[in-house]
């Protein structure tokens, strides 16, 4: 999952943003289910970085009109600066596409190059429910 503190640096720019651990603290291993009922009823965008989330849960998270923002991560790690840093870069991008076209509800970032020079592609994606 994407770290905690990420999140507290995003709601320090302002951005309303919290993390798994600021609202399930008290339950470590938090299932996705669980996550994807609070992002439901926040009517909040669920961030993540795990790409077996969107497979496992699709039928839940399209039922539920979760709208999702995928942080790919090459070879499965990211710091929490990378996350940060990916994140900073593209969020207010993000916001303003699902503010333009509410029908499309699944982006993914895709990071590129290294540091300090890193480049973010934003791809959309969609997410289809398994047969």
């Amino acid at each position: 999952s994407l770290d905690r503190f990420v999140a507290e640096s995003l709601r320090l720019v302002g951005y309303n943003f919290t993390s798994v651990h600021d609202e399930w603290a008290s339950a470590p291993g938090i299932k996705d289910p669980v996550i994807i009922d609070g992002v439901r009823e926040h009517n909040a965008v669920w961030v993540h970085a795990d790409d077996s989330s969107k497979k496992d849960h699709a039928k839940l998270i399209i039922d539920n009109q979760i709208r999702t923002l995928w942080v790919y991560r090459k070879g499965g790690k990211m710091t929490g600066a990378d996350q940060l840093r990916v994140l900073s870069y593209t969020l207010q991008q993000i916001i303003d596409n699902f503010h333009h076209w509410p029908n499309r509800r699944h982006y993914k970032l895709i990071p590129f190059g290294a540091n300090p020079m890193m480049r973010i592609r934003i791809e959309r994606y969609e997410i289809t429910p398994p047969k």
